[in-house]
């Protein structure tokens, strides 16, 4: 390789290793044998050379595509849809997850920065990923109106479990999705979910002490949506809160008390505001007015993918993921859905997940008419009701 393509690898592994904001030119040039400054003569600037890291990142996802489309024929020929598409994902996840969590931090640097070209490339990642699950489903004999509901059900779980590093735990999630999917859509038999706790009940809300610690938690909000995880720093929270170092450390000892802290309020409003919509969907809520996330959720998803690589926030997350459904649930009833349980709740929920994410970066005025439209194909299809 070149010096510039060995300095592209180079910060392409940092970033799979230890996540986007742990690249510079410098730690780049380190891993390379250069010089930092080779880093500014071949890519102008940090945001050209994230623009080369994240093609090689796209290149990566679509070789791992690639891979999975030339086994498509494997196995006996009476698996099921479901469990072929079960086996397809769980092997996209084991051999790509960091790069699901390293596109996914590309597309809240695209946002934040708001780097057009970035954006575009994160647009496009997202619709290719989308068509091949749909094509795939296609080809192991979905019906033209099924497809979009099997893509984008693969679409959310693989975004709802690439921060799980436990294969097993993984396929705990996947195998029951996928067989009611297909349960729902062929008008099969459907086996009721063993009766528990509300997904509400999973995680409950805090109380904070006082006003000051929940200023200091919603700077910290904030700052994770501005600058992401990795890159927030207790002073900085301080200052934005508009209070000393020592008040944020008092009531939040370490950072990791804050992040948690942030992520346990951060689902408790998105799952608050999303309930509240009026347009009975919560895509109003989820996207912003102009492209991309609301902050809310830009945030939420920062502090999901921190804990891909930080093991002591993973057993939060993994909170938050049982709580999967539990607005869709309540949606559903207000849409007149009454026959369906928790487990439709959450594949119906990740489903939608995954056709929010395919249009992330879509033109706003064009995004709400053509989730809307799937949306309610898909509804009538599974539920049989608009």
């Amino acid at each position: 390789m070149d010096s510039a393509a060995q300095l592209v690898e180079a910060g392409y592994r940092i970033a799979l290793e230890e996540g986007l904001g742990a690249v510079s030119a410098r730690t780049a040039a380190a891993r390379a044998g250069a010089a930092a400054s080779a880093v500014n003569y071949h890519f102008g600037d940090r945001a050209g050379f994230l623009r080369r890291i994240q093609a090689l990142a796209l290149e990566e996802a679509a070789a791992r595509r690639e891979a999975l489309a030339a086994g498509l024929s494997r196995g006996p020929r009476w698996n099921s849809l479901a469990d072929r598409m079960t086996l397809l994902v769980a092997e996209r996840l084991e051999a790509g997850r960091l790069g699901f969590v390293l596109l996914g931090e590309f597309e809240i640097e695209a946002e934040v920065g708001g780097d057009l070209e970035l954006q575009a490339a994160a647009g496009q990642g997202g619709e290719a990923e989308f068509a091949f699950w749909r094509e795939t489903a296609l080809v192991l004999g979905a019906s033209e109106i099924e497809a979009d509901g099997w893509g984008g059900l693969a679409v959310g779980l693989c975004t709802l479990l690439h921060v799980e590093p436990d294969a097993g735990e993984r396929l705990l999630w996947l195998v029951p999705a996928f067989r009611r999917l297909g349960a729902r859509l062929g008008k099969g038999a459907i086996e009721p979910v063993p009766p528990g706790p509300a997904p509400d009940e999973v995680l409950p809300e805090r109380e904070h002490a006082n006003e000051t610690a929940r200023r200091i938690v919603e700077a910290a909000i904030a700052g994770i949506a501005d600058r992401g995880v990795s890159r927030l720093t207790q002073r900085d929270v301080a200052a934005r809160a508009g209070v000393s170092l020592a008040a944020t450390t008092y009531f939040f000892r370490t950072k990791a008390d804050l992040v948690e802290a942030a992520m346990v309020e951060l689902h408790r409003q998105v799952r608050a505001e999303v309930l509240a919509s009026s347009d009975d969907t919560g895509v109003a809520t989820v996207m912003a007015p102009t492209g991309g996330f609301s902050a809310r959720v830009r945030a939420l998803g920062a502090l999901q993918l921190a804990a891909a690589r930080e093991p002591a926030l993973q057993p939060l997350a993994a909170a938050v993921r049982a709580t999967r459904g539990a607005t869709s649930m309540r949606m559903l009833r207000r849409q007149g859905v009454n026959d369906a349980d928790g487990l439709d709740a959450m594949v119906w929920s990740t489903l939608m997940g995954g056709l929010i994410g395919k249009l992330r970066f879509a033109a706003p005025a064009d995004r709400e008419a053509l989730f809307g439209a799937m949306r309610d194909a898909l509804q009538a299809r599974l539920f049989g009701s608009l």
